[in-house]
């Protein structure tokens, strides 16, 4: 299973040992882009992408004001090295997807740690985005085929056991980058809004029905996008320079 060693990997602060003297563990968060969003008691959370290089705890979970414009608090993950963090909340909890591993990670809106869970798939799946499916009270997993670029797959799995999937569907964007693709998620009953990158290298907004069929697909014309959330019903963006913004094609 991939959580071998998660906790030494990710939540242990990384300590510089005897002969170590010159280890940077500084840590400046609020120059760092921004992540995938979500929205949760009053306000967007999001993770910083931790651009630097440093040891130690590097990355924070963030609540922003409803407004989208100002960082409302900041909560210390202890964190590091978790390259883009995909995220969605359930109404009380916090779930975020490691980009660069399998880990599922469950938090309390104060960063308070609940458990790091690993998926159970072979290594040519990759994290491709996550999203709570509230008619199921199920988390859905995305992961795209490094053996076949252009294929995808959700699996939707209990928030409190990830490995194991009640439904899994495979399908195949065949209009989708076969480097970048798909890389967030969020779920509006009954539909699925996907961020990814198209054959042209255009960053596109993808609305699909339960079953990953098409809908429909808009140009995002600004291409630092990171991520997407629903409020009140309406589409929010985030943007790598801490911009979140209603979204309006």
């Amino acid at each position: 299973m991939r959580l071998i060693s998660a906790l030494t990997a990710m939540f242990i602060v990384f300590a510089a040992c005897e002969k170590e003297i010159d280890v940077n563990t500084n840590k400046d968060t609020y120059s760092d882009d921004i992540s995938d969003i979500t929205y949760l008691n009053g306000g967007f959370y999001t993770t910083n992408y931790d651009l630097s290089g440093h040891s130690g705890s590097q990355i924070d979970l963030f609540k922003f004001t409803a407004d989208g414009k100002n960082v409302d608090d900041a909560f210390d993950l202890g964190m590091n090295g978790q390259s883009y963090l995909a995220i969605t909340n359930d109404g009380r909890n916090i779930y975020m997807q490691s980009n660069w591993f399998y880990w599922i990670i469950k938090c309390s809106p104060v960063g308070e740690l609940v458990f790091v869970k690993s998926d159970s798939l072979p290594g040519k799946w990759h994290a491709a985005g996550i999203c709570y499916r509230d008619d199921l009270d199920s988390l859905a997993l995305f992961y795209n085929n490094s053996d076949a670029p252009l294929e995808y797959r959700v699996r939707i799995v209990s928030k409190a056991d990830p490995e194991v999937a009640s439904h899994d569907t495979t399908v195949e964007f065949n209009f989708l980058d076969q480097t970048c693709g798909i890389y967030a998620a969020d779920y509006y009953n009954p539909n699925y809004y996907l961020l990814g990158v198209n054959s042209n290298g255009e960053d596109v907004l993808i609305e699909t029905d339960v079953r990953l069929n098409v809908l429909s697909t808009d140009t995002i014309g600004d291409s630092t996008v990171v991520g997407l959330c629903h409020k009140d019903g309406n589409l929010y963006l985030s943007f790598r320079d801490r911009r979140i913004e209603l979204w309006a094609n």
